[in-house]
């Protein structure tokens, strides 16, 4: 018994840490260079947010407000929702979001409930990028933006998808697991923009993910890679799932600036 207690004690004093690291956002920031990349381009910002799990309360923080003022184009990469939160609320919260080219997003594996996507009421306001391609038109260039659903609940599409971004403009795609980063297809990207794992949510010392929630390697979990001539930026999120705490993986929002790698030949479209 003289252990037991002084343990149960701080077993409580370490979940209730991860309860509040759990509320505790960081901003990060990524600059990717991107061949081909038109000077229309230079500069275009993305502000990337997955895995809410309806954690909104992000939204009205300073810093992610000024990230927002600031983003040219917001990319979701899935799973919104959480049965602790109402579905309006969160929903309300995420069609208020804005941006100049627009709020574009892709499903996660808990946006579905018995092989069915459940997004009501906030998906048919949204900007659908499951299994589509979109040109983004700037100062008379193109920058493709591609989307699928979750690689193991959705019908991810993904050759289809790699083939619509037709031309020689760099493309980026938005994916909710970043497996996909091992797929031939994917080579057609410049940049991925992933999610998943939390960045293992519970983490020992040194940054080692209890569970990864994904086959790739350790390194693949969170932040950002190169694999092949892609850049795979994996964000830790902003929600959690099974228990509402995280350890050493704080939830994050992610921006990222794109730039033209130096001696690279831009493609123009008229």
């Amino acid at each position: 018994m003289g252990g037991l207690v002084p343990g149960l004690l701080a077993g409580l004093g370490l979940f209730g840490w991860g309860v509040r690291e759990s509320r505790w956002w960081r901003l990060v920031r990524y600059e990717v260079g991107i061949s081909g990349l038109a000077p229309a381009f230079e500069g275009f910002t993305i502000l990337h947010l997955s895995d809410l799990h309806g954690r909104v309360g992000v939204f009205s923080w300073p810093p992610f407000r000024a990230a927002l003022a600031r983003a040219h184009l917001v990319a979701l990469t899935g799973d919104y929702f959480t049965l602790s939160l109402p579905r309006a609320q969160v929903a309300a919260a995420l069609a208020a979001l804005e941006a100049p080219y627009g709020v574009w997003a892709v499903s996660g594996n808990h946006d579905y409930h018995r092989g069915r996507l459940r997004l009501e009421p906030w998906r048919p306001r949204a900007a659908w990028l499951d299994n589509r391609a979109v040109a983004v038109e700037r100062g008379g260039s193109r920058l493709w933006l591609a989307g699928i659903p979750d690689l193991v609940r959705g019908r991810a599409r993904l050759a289809e998808v790699a083939a619509a971004c037709t031309g020689p403009e760099p493309a980026v795609l938005l994916s909710h697991r970043p497996d996909v980063i091992t797929r031939p297809e994917a080579a057609r990207f410049a940049l991925v923009l992933a999610g998943h794992t939390h960045g293992g949510q519970v983490t020992l010392p040194g940054g080692r993910a209890l569970v990864r929630h994904t086959r790739l390697p350790a390194p693949y979990v969170a932040g950002r890679l190169e694999h092949g001539g892609t850049v795979l930026i994996t964000s830790r999120g902003l929600g959690t799932s099974e228990l509402p705490v995280r350890l050493g993986a704080r939830p994050e929002v992610v921006e990222v600036r794109l730039y033209s790698k130096p001696g690279t030949e831009v493609a123009n479209h008229a």
